[in-house]
């Protein structure tokens, strides 16, 4: 999969999303999220996945390195976000990438939600996303 990304770019105020297709891979649908965590950002982010979603891309690259989210208070969303992802047919990956020193990554880690990649950079997200080559 290249890690060039084509297809449209859409804005909902804190959420920019870009779903595009390598040439010969299936979708990967990228979110960036930006702004202080609060309920209206979390609306904006479960829209922005669904539509994601609904496009059945294989791979789904959260990237929340913009994300001011001190008490971790977006974990649910996210481990709700992964459920969803996982009852696609096909299944979705859902990959967050966000800094290492986060709260929001503690906790996740903390809590056991291996099942959810994480990673430090978009780079290391999106090879992950790349299938092995061969």
């Amino acid at each position: 999969m290249s890690s060039q990304f084509s297809g449209t770019t859409m804005l909902r105020d804190a959420v920019s999303v870009t779903v595009g297709a390598g040439a010969a891979a299936p979708s990967v649908a990228e979110i960036a999220v930006h702004g202080s965590w609060s309920i209206r950002l979390g609306l904006e982010v479960t829209a922005a996945l669904r539509d994601c979603f609904a496009s059945r891309p294989s791979v789904v690259i959260a990237d929340l390195h913009a994300l001011a989210d001190d008490d971790a208070a977006s974990l649910p969303l996210w481990l709700a976000a992964r459920r969803a992802a996982n009852v696609l047919r096909p299944p979705a990956r859902l990959v967050l990438c966000l800094p290492a020193e986060t709260v929001l990554r503690t906790r996740l880690q903390r809590i056991g939600a291996g099942r959810l990649p994480l990673y430090s950079s978009m780079a290391e997200a999106r090879a992950a996303a790349d299938p092995p080559a061969g």
